[in-house]
């Protein structure tokens, strides 16, 4: 029985795999006169996950002057407001997978504000890929981000976010 168990550890370790992330995060905003997104495709990182054990670490960033809402303006106004030349990236440490809520747990590093935040994500793993996705929303000001305006109307202060992307076995 003892051989068994220890077969059983040493074949999950064996499925523990590491990660090279790559995906795009995309956001919809509401100002007064409508809703408008933006969609950035330079989300990167490593990512070591174990299935069996639920153990999730590792970092994915996104380059904060690559966003594209088909508004060059609008455009120009995101990069202000992230202060890219100070905050190039935005960065989420992985600290962990919570099973039971589906949440990836982590620390958000944006606009040198770091927050704790758990992330609702939706996960498979096909063949050598994994495979996910998330929506939340984020508060620009629980970063020290002031929303933009144009024509004195703001934006408003909550931005959804989607994330998707896939990470492949290194």
């Amino acid at each position: 029985m003892r051989a068994f168990a220890a077969w059983f550890f040493l074949l999950g370790a064996a499925w523990a795999a590491g990660y090279a992330v790559s995906g795009e995060v995309a956001y919809q905003a509401r100002a007064p006169l409508g809703a408008f997104g933006g969609v950035n495709r330079t989300l990167k990182g490593q990512v070591e996950f174990d299935p069996g054990s639920m153990r999730l670490q590792g970092q994915v960033c996104v380059d904060l002057s690559a966003w594209d809402s088909k508004e060059p303006l609008r455009d120009r106004h995101t990069r202000e407001m992230f202060e890219v030349e100070r905050f190039p990236e935005a960065c989420l440490l992985l600290k962990g997978y919570d099973e039971a809520t589906g949440q990836v747990l982590g620390v958000l590093d944006l606009h040198g504000v770091r927050r704790e935040v758990a992330v609702p994500v939706r996960y498979r793993l096909e063949g050598g890929k994994l495979v996910f996705s998330a929506e939340f929303a984020l508060s620009l000001s629980d970063y020290g981000l002031k929303a933009p305006s144009f024509m004195g109307m703001r934006v408003q202060d909550r931005v959804a976010v989607k994330v998707e992307g896939q990470g492949v076995v290194r």
